[in-house]
């Protein structure tokens, strides 16, 4: 029997196992992430892997095109672990990439319990469950059932489980200590609720912004600044100005940049959103503010460098400031909270070709590459090391980090996910 059918068949054998698995990281997930990741190392060790272990603090990683606010870090020590499964050579080599954290524990508004895997109508509930310790599972249980039905790989793997949210920089971090190899696939269930149907290829860039505009008081004592207030200068008017420059700056930037992915998907290919003003306090009404503030984000397509839009955006602020009176001598601050690079991976990357096979192979269906995801950790090994990188995960929805309640993971679409992973790492490293 070939490698793979052997595999596939372990995989169905064992398919109750599997299920068991994931649910035991639910159930271990409010232990925190340094138990998971102890409980990781041992794992990856019975499965004959060399393990490192990487603790060091998020400010200690070197970025490449990123960068974030200090406010947006989680700045304890986070630990990150490796794990290599040597090849017998003459292979191409791979690295796995999980992440085993998710957001802080918050459960008020779920109906099912956060902790304990339970399973109603064919999706397994939990904290985290998507979020990644999907991922997890996914990777461990397929080279699991590789290596017990005797496969040996030709090409090194690389089994990866690092921190990444409140920007730790986790698979930043074990690129940047000297882990290599010619491809890399993002075990990650995506949060579109498409599955397998879909694979990850691209990620656009992201800037988020705040700008805070300061306001003038009339030069007036009396108790009601309403009748006076022309007089004086309203930061929120000010500010309204603002965001009408970006919004014009964003159609001005749509009418000059073509991204085909995206212009097919959504009819423009960078966007801007003003989601945030704050100004006031709801029990003065008659007073003009010391202050406004507006937040907003900008995503932008892979081909434009992040240096370059950030320059766009400050151009364009810097000559309408110049233009009005008050602001040219009271400038808005402008700060930049957080940035990402955008990537892509060319549809002729041996790695994309592999996977696509795979899910199609496992499925009975070619998957489409969604160019709707921006910021995605898709983008690390590819801006760090130059590694092509590819993300795919079962039927997943609800995310607690895009504020859904009761995560959940399809768990037929689980255990076909495995498959798929096994496929990949078989077909690539041998």
């Amino acid at each position: 029997m070939p490698e793979i059918q052997k595999t596939l068949a372990y995989i169905d054998e064992h398919r109750e196992e599997s299920v068991f698995f994931l649910k035991s990281l639910v159930q271990n997930y409010p232990e925190g992430e340094e138990f998971l990741q102890s409980k990781l190392s041992e794992l990856f060790r019975k499965l004959g892997c060399t393990v490192y272990v990487e603790k060091l603090f998020p400010t200690q990683v070197q970025l490449s095109k990123e960068f974030a606010a200090e406010e947006t870090i989680d700045m304890s020590e986070r630990t990150h672990i490796i794990g290599k499964l040597n090849g017998l050579g003459n292979g191409r080599s791979l690295i796995l990439i999980t992440h085993p954290d998710g957001d802080p524990i918050k459960t008020d508004l779920w109906t099912k319990p956060p902790h304990e895997g339970i399973i109603v109508d064919g999706r397994m509930y939990g904290w985290g469950v998507a979020d990644d310790l999907a991922g997890i599972a996914m990777m461990i249980e397929a080279v699991k059932a590789f290596t017990d039905t005797g496969v040996k790989l030709r090409g090194d793997l690389y089994l990866m489980s690092a921190c990444a949210k409140r920007n730790a920089w986790g698979i930043a971090a074990l690129l940047r200590a000297g882990y290599n190899a010619d491809a890399a696939i993002y075990v990650h269930p995506s949060e579109s609720e498409l599955g397998l149907k879909e694979i990850k290829s691209m990620t656009s860039g992201l800037l988020k912004f705040r700008i805070t505009v300061i306001g003038q008081k009339p030069p007036k004592t009396e108790f009601v600044q309403t009748t006076f207030n022309h007089l004086g200068i309203n930061p929120i008017e000010k500010g309204i100005s603002i965001i009408q420059v970006l919004y014009k700056l964003n159609e001005t930037r749509n009418k000059k940049l073509y991204y085909e992915p995206l212009v097919k998907a959504v009819n423009r290919s960078t966007n801007l959103l003003v989601p945030f003003i704050q100004s006031g306090n709801s029990s003065n009404l008659t007073d003009i503010p010391s202050a406004c503030i507006l937040g907003g984000s900008l995503t932008f397509p892979p081909n434009e460098n992040i240096d370059d839009v950030m320059k766009e955006v400050e151009t364009c602020l810097e000559s309408f400031y110049d233009s009005d009176s008050y602001l040219t001598l009271n400038r808005p601050k402008l700060e930049w909270i957080q940035g990402t690079q955008g990537i892509e991976i060319s549809e002729d990357e041996p790695i994309l070709q592999v996977t696509k096979n795979a899910i199609k192979t496992i499925t009975g269906k070619e998957p489409f590459n969604n160019p709707l995801y921006s910021k995605s950790d898709l983008r690390t090994p590819v801006l760090i090391s130059g590694i092509p990188n590819v993300g795919f995960g079962p039927l997943a929805g609800n995310f607690a980090t895009t504020g859904g309640k009761d995560e959940w993971v399809d768990v037929e679409d689980y255990i076909c996910s495995i498959k798929v992973m096994a496929k990949i790492i078989i077909d690539w490293c041998s």
